[in-house]
């Protein structure tokens, strides 16, 4: 994948996470599993473990779009490099 593509990702992925619905969708998730895991019997052990593998899930979610944002930052950085070397060839020229 090319840095113009990883660009367009990362913006795509930042969209994606500062969407009001999706923040909003991922704190009722994370606070329904919270109260879940307060009310569960310790004595579950089982669904301790369905609780804690759904929170690393979601964790896991918001990080891997947090990865591609930042994956883009750093693709806009390589194009502005080779912006900046372009100009330059031209300017002596």
């Amino acid at each position: 994948m090319d840095s113009e593509q990883r660009a367009i990702i990362g913006n795509e992925a930042r969209q994606l996470l500062e969407n009001k619905h999706l923040r909003e969708a991922f704190s009722a998730v994370n606070e329904r599993l919270d109260e879940i895991a307060m009310a569960c019997d310790p004595d579950n052990k089982d669904k301790a473990a369905r609780i804690i593998i759904s929170k690393q899930l979601l964790a896991a979610i918001k990080r891997e779009i947090e990865r591609k944002i930042e994956d883009g930052e750093m693709a806009q950085v390589e194009l502005s490099e080779i912006e900046r070397k372009r100009w330059n060839l031209k300017f002596y020229r």
